[in-house]
């Protein structure tokens, strides 16, 4: 069983909508691994598609067996490096994808994606199931 796995927002908003790809994962991860996380950015993007305290309500319950990681310093500097490395070599991808792998990468973890193109090219990131 892994420990620890943070999962993307693509899954989340998968399963939340009810496709069948997403919430097989979304399953996965919480059957597999101790500790399921997502990252702030994840919660930051996910709080910005709420339309309505239903809505709201749903997302806390759907959240609830997760630990939101915080993006401090060490996630900053870590998504800094990636930043650069990316743009050195041409291929950028997203910030926000940038900066969950920030959070990722400093805190040790693998990542349950469903956007294996752009976080594939991120070195020493962990995808996972690898």
């Amino acid at each position: 069983m892994e420990s620890r796995v943070c999962v993307d927002t693509d899954i989340i908003i998968d399963h939340l909508r009810g496709r069948r790809e997403g919430s097989r994962i979304f399953a996965r991860v919480l059957i597999e691994t101790v500790r399921p996380v997502i990252s702030a950015i994840t919660y930051f993007e996910l709080c910005c598609g709420i339309s309505s305290s239903e809505e709201a309500g749903i997302l806390k319950d759907c959240l609830a067996p997760f630990e939101i990681l915080p993006f401090d310093v060490k996630e900053a500097e870590q998504a800094a490096r990636i930043y650069r490395d990316l743009k050195k070599s041409g291929n950028l991808v997203g910030i926000k994808d940038i900066l969950i792998a920030g959070t990722v990468l400093a805190n040790n973890l693998q990542l349950a994606t469903r956007n294996r193109k752009d976080f594939t090219r991120i070195p020493g990131l962990k995808l996972w199931p690898n």
